[in-house]
């Protein structure tokens, strides 16, 4: 009992260790002019608004597992974000907000309702689990074809225009020089093609930075082609950004790691049958696109993470949407309908990106979904203890 008090207080350190380093570091370079009022705003208002719904749920689940009633938790995650926003009113780049403050209510109350109605969807009789597990492949497979949904381009109409250099809020500027652009668009085929060619400035940019961009009417973004230090990036219109998610981009990384400062230099990009290419110079790579795992960075998006972990994350991302199917398929004794949630999410593992146009899931996704209905089978009879221990602060 004194060892599993301990975890459940080692978890409420680390959840709340993890708010504080997600909410407090420096964001910009000026102090906020003052409190936002709205629930959720800005380009990635969407996204912002999930971030919080998802940031105080550990602390709420893990306050009750440490012993605290559930209305004290959700007090104490309500003090605590109040805290955090007025801290951030003197913290460059922040936005102290009263939605924030809201949202991060309700993700506390999110987590404790977890742990207090637990034994009634964690262990649940096997007639129900066979259906959980089924409505939880149906909801996995479809955030994946949402995922697919909101990345595949939209391009407007024609005409459109180019821009060189733009100097926009939120992007960096290029200090180099563009001598020349060329590019086509096809709206209907969803194809583009663009290249140009530029003087490399004195010193690399800190941030992305656009190079060209095409612009359609009113100025709508259609295609924009940047550079970020020595990474060549490429973004295009989705409905991603008019859903205020995160920007995505695809990043050749290191591309521009020899063009040495003053160099001209040529680069391009085109988007054909095969996915997007990216060119510098005579070099060229290939079959640039998203994929069902990329679903995650629609919330929160790193950008400049390595290689690895983000391939990473993606096949945690995979494990996270299967481990329940896995789990509840493993207590549905032998209904058939576990069989059918199975079949789902293989059906949607390959059907999904032919049918959305997103890239053939990999093999490290298809790993993560192996690897969460296995563990999730595994552990549908390992949690008697912590049910017992829920048994103390809930009902069944």
């Amino acid at each position: 009992m004194i060892r599993r008090n301990q975890y459940a207080i080692l978890a409420v350190a680390l959840s709340t260790l993890a708010i504080l380093v997600a909410t407090l570091h420096t964001a910009g370079g000026e102090l906020p002019t003052g409190w936002s009022l709205t629930i959720s705003d800005g380009d990635d208002a969407l996204a912002g608004l999930i971030q919080n719904l998802l940031l105080f749920i550990p602390l709420g689940a893990s306050l009750v597992l440490a012993g605290v009633h559930p209305l004290v938790a959700v007090a104490i995650g309500s003090a605590l974000s109040c805290s955090v926003e007025f801290a951030q009113q003197w913290i460059p780049g922040r936005d102290p907000s009263l939605g924030d403050i809201i949202c991060n209510a309700n993700s506390t109350a999110i987590g404790v309702a977890l742990v207090v109605f637990a034994p009634r969807w964690l262990w649940p009789p096997p007639r129900r689990a066979a259906w959980q597990a089924l409505a939880t492949a149906c909801l996995a497979v479809l955030v994946w074809l949402g995922t697919g949904a909101v990345l595949r381009p939209i391009f407007p109409d024609p005409p459109y225009h180019n821009l060189w250099t733009p100097d926009w809020y939120n992007w960096g500027n290029y200090r180099g020089k563009v001598l020349s652009s060329q590019g086509t668009i096809s709206a209907r085929d969803r194809t583009f093609a663009l290249q140009a060619t530029v003087v490399a400035p004195t010193r690399p940019p800190g941030r992305d930075s656009p190079l060209v961009a095409i612009l359609g009417g009113r100025d709508t973004e259609v295609v924009i082609f940047g550079i970020d230090g020595s990474d060549l990036t490429l973004h295009y219109a989705m409905r991603a950004r008019s859903l205020t998610l995160e920007n995505l981009d695809l990043r050749w990384r290191g591309a521009l790691a020899s063009v040495a400062p003053n160099d001209t230099f040529t680069v391009q990009t085109w988007r054909g049958e095969h996915g997007v290419c990216l060119g510098v110079n005579s070099a060229q790579r290939c079959e640039y696109g998203y994929t069902i795992g990329d679903g995650w960075k629609l919330i929160f998006y790193p950008e400049h993470f390595p290689v690895w972990l983000l391939s990473l994350i993606n096949t945690l991302w995979i494990t996270g949407w299967t481990i329940g199917i896995g789990y509840w398929a493993g207590r549905a004794g032998q209904s058939p309908v576990r069989v059918a949630a199975v079949a789902l999410i293989v059906g949607g593992l390959l059907l999904v990106p032919v049918l959305t146009q997103l890239k053939v899931t990999p093999v490290h996704e298809w790993l993560g979904a192996v690897v969460g209905l296995g563990i999730g089978f595994l552990a549908s009879d390992g949690f008697r203890v912590l049910k017992n221990r829920l048994g103390h602060y809930t009902r069944p």
